[in-house]
């Protein structure tokens, strides 16, 4: 059982002395409360520990599948630093056209470059290119996560790590009669759970992130 019980007062001590935002991704994060489907972009705390990820790796090559308004790019591009490289896949210009705005304002606009189009013949192109990441994160269209998680660890380099958002899924995985989002990602929880390919931590932050590190042959 969890040692301790997390109200949202305790939430918010948490997020005030354990997480320092960039001013950027504050503004960012306050556009996108106002979009309808804001619950879209990953926590504060959770860009906080995925930042912390990338530089404990020395990350500098990002992959993220499914920007949606760039807060998770931002995050993860001023992680890297000034030297590094995101690729993003995402579906709606209209969500790219925030992005943008921010990560201009953010200066780290040349870091990152966008493939416009479905994230599976992106991923199977950039397969087919040879090329390699750091990091993937996989955010995008939750009935396709089993096909991205496969082509990730092809994309991923060998001591690289595998990011999955949304593996809690508000509580549906629990349910018997889930919808088929929730059942792909049971799906993927169980491939991931038996994949000795990986080293695995599934983390109960935001709406649970595990976290797959490739090992070697």
């Amino acid at each position: 059982m969890p040692k301790t019980v997390l109200n949202e007062e305790l939430y918010q001590y948490a997020i005030n002395f354990g997480v320092r935002e960039h001013p950027v991704l504050t503004k960012l994060r306050d556009e996108t409360a106002k979009l309808s489907n804001r619950q879209m972009q990953i926590s504060v705390d959770q860009g906080q520990l995925m930042g912390l990820f990338a530089k404990m790796i020395g990350a500098k090559r990002y992959l993220e599948l499914g920007v949606f308004t760039g807060y998770s790019s931002l995050t993860m591009a001023l992680a890297m630093g000034t030297d590094s490289h995101v690729t993003g896949l995402e579906l709606s210009n209209e969500y790219l056209k925030i992005a943008r705005e921010f990560w201009i304002e953010a200066n780290v606009e040349q870091q990152i470059r966008v493939i416009e189009g479905p994230a599976t013949s992106s991923c199977a192109k950039l397969i087919a290119d040879k090329e390699q990441f750091d990091i993937a994160f996989i955010d995008a269209n939750k009935t396709d996560y089993p096909t991205y998680y496969e082509y990730c660890y092809q994309l991923v380099r060998v001591g690289g790590l595998i990011l999955i958002d949304n593996v809690l899924f508000k509580g549906a995985v629990l349910e018997e009669k889930a919808s088929n989002s929730a059942l792909a990602i049971k799906k993927l929880n169980e491939i991931i759970k038996n994949d000795p390919r990986v080293d695995i931590c599934m983390l109960p932050i935001a709406d649970g992130l595990t976290m797959a590190y490739k090992k070697g042959a």
